[in-house]
C-alpha cells in the first residue's frame, strides 16, 4: 500500500533512511509538495530513489517548511510518473498528469477509492479521477480544510486516507494518521508494522 508522510511546520523532516525505507516498500514512484510563498509546489514522478533523494537535498527543507511526501504502490492506471502523487486540486483530469506544478491546494492519497475505482481505466488512477470529479466540487476554498464536516464528508466518500496541503502550510488529514515524533504517517508498513 502507499504511504503518506506529512511534516507540518515546526516538525523535523524525515531523514534519509526513513525516505529510503518508504520508497523501497512503495516502489511505484514518489513525489512531494511544499507550501512556500502562499502557494503549493508539487514535484512528482520520481521513479528512482537516488533521483528522489537528490531532489529533496536540493530543496534544503527545514522544520520551517510544511511538506507532504508520497510513495506509491499502483492500484489503477499502471506504474508511470504522471499518476504518482501528490496531485493539484483541479476539476481538469489532464492537470493531474503534471509532474511539476504550482497550485493553491495539493493532495496525497493512501488507499483505494471504490467510488472511482475501475479496473479497465488505463489513463487515470482512482485518486486522480476522484480529485477532478468530486473533491474539486467539495473543497471550494482553503477554509474548507478547517471544517470537520467537510473532512468527514471526504472520509466517508473515500474510505481511506488523504493529506491535503494549502498555500499557508496547513495540512488537513483525512482518516487516521500515526504521529511519530511529530511526523504524520498514513501507515507504518515501511517499518514492517501492518497498520492501516
Amino acid at each position: 500500500m502507499c504511504v503518506i508522510c506529512a511534516s507540518p511546520k515546526g516538525v523535523r523532516q524525515p531523514n534519509r533512511s526513513e525516505i529510503k525505507a518508504m520508497f523501497l516498500r512503495n516502489p511505484d514512484g514518489a513525489g512531494y509538495m511544499v507550501a512556500r510563498d502562499g502557494k503549493v509546489t508539487i514535484h512528482k514522478g520520481f521513479m528512482n530513489l537516488d533521483e528522489f533523494l537528490n531532489a529533496l537535498k536540493a530543496e534544503h527543507f527545514t522544520a520551517k517548511d510544511s511538506v507532504v511526501y508520497h510513495f506509491r504502490i499502483s492500484t489503477q492506471a499502471g506504474i508511470n510518473p504522471s499518476m504518482t502523487h501528490p496531485f493539484p486540486l483541479s476539476n481538469q483530469r489532464e492537470v493531474m498528469k503534471a509532474l511539476d506544478v504550482h497550485c493553491g491546494v495539493g493532495i496525497a492519497h493512501n488507499g483505494i477509492i471504490r467510488l472511482t475505482s475501475d479496473p479497465n481505466e488505463k489513463e487515470y488512477s482512482d485518486t486522480a479521477i476522484f480529485i477532478a470529479d468530486y473533491l474539486s466540487q467539495i473543497i471550494g476554498s482553503p477554509s474548507d480544510l478547517h471544517d470537520p464536516d467537510v473532512l468527514e464528508t471526504i472520509r466517508c466518500l473515500i474510505g481511506s486516507k488523504m493529506a491535503i496541503l494549502d498555500g499557508s502550510g496547513y495540512i488537513a488529514t483525512v482518516g487516521q494518521f500515526f504521529n511519530e515524533r511529530g511526523l504524520l504517517y498514513s501507515n507504518l508498513y515501511h517499518r514492517g508494522v501492518w497498520s492501516f
